[in-house]
This record gives C-alpha cells, sequence and structure tokens, in this order.
C-alpha cells in the first residue's frame, strides 16, 4: 500500500532557462546542423506544438517568421 511506503530519495527537476528569459530555438554556432529547443522554462509543454513547427520549418528550409530571430542561439 502506498501508505506504507517510504520514500526513496527527494528529486526536483530543473527549469531550464537563459538570462534573457527567452527559449533558444535554431541552429548552434559552430554546429549549424544542430538545432536547439531548450530554455522555455515553466512553458516547455505549453510552448512544445509552437516549438515543434519552428523546429520543423528550420529542418525543411521553410521561411521562418520574423519573431523567430528573438529566439536565435547567435544572441549571445
Amino acid at each position: 500500500e502506498l501508505v506504507l511506503a517510504e520514500p526513496s530519495a527527494p528529486w526536483a527537476g530543473s527549469r531550464p532557462m537563459v538570462p534573457d528569459g527567452l527559449p533558444v530555438i535554431g541552429p548552434l554556432r559552430g554546429a549549424p546542423n544542430v538545432i536547439a529547443a531548450t530554455g522555455h522554462a515553466m512553458l516547455g509543454v505549453t510552448l512544445a506544438p509552437a516549438t515543434g513547427e519552428l523546429v520543423a520549418d528550420m529542418v525543411a528550409g521553410s521561411p521562418l517568421p520574423a519573431f523567430s530571430a528573438a529566439f536565435s542561439a547567435q544572441r549571445f
């Protein structure tokens, strides 16, 4: 029974964030074939569909929306 269960170890997941609070979505400097999609903090699940669309457009070489530049890894 769960009532009798003993906790095995405490655990906490980190919230990946970058200094400006915006996610990093796009190719990495020095590794242009690697597309990062990280730093969404507490909105990761919420932003997953939009992030997936943006990454798919990047992989396909489709035109990107103007706002996507705000998420570039090159801003650091």
